[in-house]
């Protein structure tokens, strides 16, 4: 019988560290018997903004499923770097080199983050190998809306959705977790902590929530907006998002009451999956 999880190769399974992609890797282990045949690897881009229980989780699925895990991080200079749970940054280092060319910082409308330090970094390290490969990406059936925008012809690569193909959806994915002898240890249930903790496309009430809980965390995004403040002409280049107050002014407002409704609706998509 054709399950969508036996991909092809070469193929990479791009895992974001969550929930969702890790569950789309276990079925994929699983479709080749346990074991990746060769010209199929797993690729963890690494920002170094990501919870510590993020990177915690891939070294736990590596060791506890026996599967060989590459960790990359962007660098200005040789544009991506061969890493591991040991050497991996943790203050954002591999961020703040691609701020560093750049004129204005990221925002919702032209997300370099991702695509430098997640998709374009991965395609580097595979083009090492191979002119052509496929990507399997965590879109479950739940999202249609992310999965329809994949479904659309890439340079070099061609987006998998076994996920969404299998008809999967988030409550089977946290059932799985819940029955595993090992889970995702970030604070709470839902996927405010996921990715990069302060993440400018996290609505405003769950970075209020996020700021309140752990500050600490924000301290690098502060930064980044205040070192753009003498680098750009315009103030809207110095910020993450226009459309609300700087991290520096939301970091003040949080140390008040909550200000925000944890599912405010200004929650952005992103190409970084669970």
């Amino acid at each position: 019988m054709h399950t969508p999880f036996r991909i092809p190769s070469p193929s990479y399974v791009a895992f974001s560290g969550g929930r969702t992609s890790g569950y789309m890797l276990r079925r994929i282990l699983d479709a080749f018997g346990g074991t990746l045949p060769e010209g199929i690897e797993v690729i963890f881009c690494n920002t170094g903004l990501e919870h510590p229980a993020t990177l915690r989780f891939v070294e736990n699925v590596a060791m506890n499923w026996g599967v060989a895990i590459v960790w990359l991080e962007y660098r200005k200079s040789d544009l991506f770097e061969v890493v591991n749970y040991g050497s991996a940054s943790r203050n954002g280092e591999p961020f703040s080199q691609l701020l560093e060319t750049l004129p204005v910082l990221p925002n919702v409308r032209m997300r370099i983050c991702t695509s430098q330090l997640k998709i374009r970094t991965a395609m580097r390290y595979m083009k090492t190998k191979h002119e052509e490969w496929f990507r399997a990406i965590g879109l479950r059936a739940d999202e249609p809306r992310r999965v329809g925008r994949m479904r659309s012809d890439y340079v070099c690569e061609t987006p998998l959705m076994p996920l969404a193909d299998a008809g999967v959806d988030r409550a089977e994915v946290n059932r799985f977790w819940r029955e595993s002898d090992f889970d995702l240890e970030l604070p709470y249930e839902s996927n405010i902590f996921g990715n990069c903790v302060g993440c400018f496309l996290k609505s405003t009430g769950r970075t209020n929530l996020i700021m309140k809980e752990m500050p600490e965390h924000f301290d690098w995004w502060i930064g980044a907006e205040k070192s753009f403040e003498s680098k750009v002409k315009d103030w809207t280049g110095a910020r993450f998002r226009i459309d609300r107050p700087s991290y520096a002014d939301l970091m003040s407002a949080s140390k008040d009451e909550l200000l925000f409704n944890f599912e405010d609706d200004d929650i952005q998509e992103c190409a970084c999956t669970e």
